[in-house]
């Protein structure tokens, strides 16, 4: 009756999740004023990219995922873990990542714990730079989402979003420069992964300081998403405050949308309706679904090449020919 009980909980709160993700995304969208008819109304044969633009994107996409993963692999070793090579710090950094599809968030920081300890991390310092690793990248996000819309204010968004913008990213950015705030994240983190660690100390200045580290990550992802736009010729000419701070401020509102995994449909629809004063909103909505699909295919990058490269130097150390050359 119990295991019955515990069975049936679990779905609804799956079916409550589903629900919660259809109704906001289908508020966002709808707040575009986007028939279904003009969305199935779209050429897409029009929206083929300059590859050149198109490559770039990536490239530099590619790039912020590594400055990433050395931000955290910095960071482990500033909490006493040992120097994982950047290669290593990736694969962990987005293998682990894909926990973000299983609603609640949770599973990405587990997972993220989990293949550190793998590497010899031990388990306090593996949670803690996870814990605070996302803090920091959304504290930059907030600012950075800010300060795109006070940019933006001054052409086509409504002036009335630009002193709400600057106080939440203010207070998301207050709240990472004091220890006490910071150790208090982590206590909550610990209890709900219901692992008793010891809080690591965490000076004054650090939160200061790793804010200041994770900015120039999300300029990157913004001008990435940038150079993407711009690769549509039937787009209009890129708003760069908009394209970074819109990519900055959807990421957000994504990852607060704790119900849905990896904030599908909600970041997009987050994304079209911060574009939508600069493409139009059909544009917008299709651009924003891209932008999706471009991340994602991005993300699977790294992967791929470090899950190849380990398996070609395995058969190499598995060959027979190979190890009589060694010895």
């Amino acid at each position: 009756m119990g295991q019955n009980s515990s069975l049936v909980r679990r779905w609804a709160g799956w079916a409550l999740r589903i629900a919660l993700t259809l109704a906001v995304t289908y508020f966002l969208f709808r707040s575009l004023r986007v028939s279904s008819s003009e969305l199935s109304a779209v050429d897409l044969s029009e929206w083929r990219p300059d590859p050149w633009r198109l490559s770039a994107s990536v490239v530099l996409l590619l790039a912020v995922f590594v400055y990433v993963g050395g931000l955290w692999s910095r960071m482990v070793r500033e909490f006493g873990g040992p120097a994982l090579k950047i290669g290593v710090a990736v694969w962990i950094l987005f293998l682990g990542n894909l926990g973000r599809y299983v609603p609640g968030k949770i599973w990405q920081l587990a997972g993220l714990t989990y293949l550190a300890g793998k590497r010899g991390v031990s388990l306090p310092v593996a949670s803690s730079s996870a814990v605070l690793g996302q803090v920091f990248a959304l504290g930059a996000a907030a600012c950075i989402a800010a300060l795109g819309a006070a940019l933006g204010a001054t052409s086509r968004y409504p002036e009335a979003l630009l002193p709400w913008a600057l106080a939440l990213a203010g207070l998301i950015a207050l709240t990472t420069m004091f220890p006490v705030v910071l150790r208090f994240i982590l206590r909550i983190a610990f209890k709900l992964s219901r692992r008793q660690h010891e809080v690591p100390d965490v000076a004054a200045g650090f939160g200061a300081r790793w804010l200041g580290l994770y900015m120039p990550a999300w300029l990157g992802y913004g001008i990435a998403f940038g150079l993407l736009w711009s690769s549509f010729p039937a787009l209009p000419a890129v708003f760069w405050p908009a394209a970074v701070g819109g990519f900055a401020g959807a990421y957000f509102v994504g990852y607060a949308a704790l119900f849905a995994p990896a904030g599908v449909g909600v970041r997009e629809g987050a994304l079209a309706l911060m574009l939508a004063p600069w493409t139009g909103a059909t544009e917008a909505a299709v651009l924003a679904v891209i932008a999706r699909l471009w991340m994602t295919l991005a993300e699977l990058l790294p992967l791929g090449a470090l899950g190849a490269a380990g398996a070609l130097r395995r058969l190499s150390e598995n060959d027979p020919e190979t190890r009589k050359h060694d010895a």
